[in-house]
C-alpha cells in the first residue's frame, strides 16, 4: 500500500526520546497525519537549506495500530515498538478535528504506556 496524506493536513505530532549509546539523550518531533491509513508519522526537518521528511512510520488500520503498540496479545503482538529503552514516544498531541481516528487512537495509546502525555486540541 503506497501512503499519501495532505501536507495541510496535519493532525498533531509526537515527542519522541532516544537514548544514544553513550547514555546522552535527544527528543525530537514527529508530525501526524492520517491520509489513506489511521495515522502516518513523519520525521520532518531542513536539511542543507531544503526541507526534507522519512517516513517514521505509520499505522495502516487499527488492527496494525494494536499490533505495533503490543495490544494484540492473542496473535502474539505483546511488545510497543514505541516504548522501547532506547527510543520511546513521550507525549502526543492530537487534533481532534483532524485525526479521524480519534475515538480509536487514544483509548489504544492510553493501554499501551505506562507513562505517556497525551494532549487533545480541537483547531480547524
Amino acid at each position: 500500500m503506497a501512503l499519501h496524506w495532505q501536507w495541510d493536513e496535519k493532525c498533531g505530532e509526537a515527542t519522541v526520546l532516544q537514548k544514544e549509546g553513550d547514555g546522552t539523550e535527544t527528543e525530537y518531533t514527529v508530525n501526524l497525519y492520517t491520509g489513506n491509513a489511521c495515522l502516518i508519522m513523519l520525521y520532518e526537518r531542513e536539511e542543507n537549506g531544503r526541507e526534507v521528511y522519512s517516513l517514521w512510520s505509520f499505522w495502516s488500520d487499527k488492527q496494525h495500530m494494536k499490533n505495533c503498540l503490543g495490544l494484540n496479545k492473542k496473535d502474539g503482538y505483546t511488545s510497543n515498538q514505541y516504548a522501547g529503552p532506547f527510543q520511546r514516544i513521550t507525549a502526543i498531541r492530537l487534533n481532534k478535528a483532524k485525526c479521524r481516528y480519534f475515538k480509536d487512537i487514544v483509548p489504544a495509546l492510553a493501554q499501551a504506556f505506562e507513562d505517556l502525555t497525551i494532549e487533545i486540541f480541537t483547531e480547524e
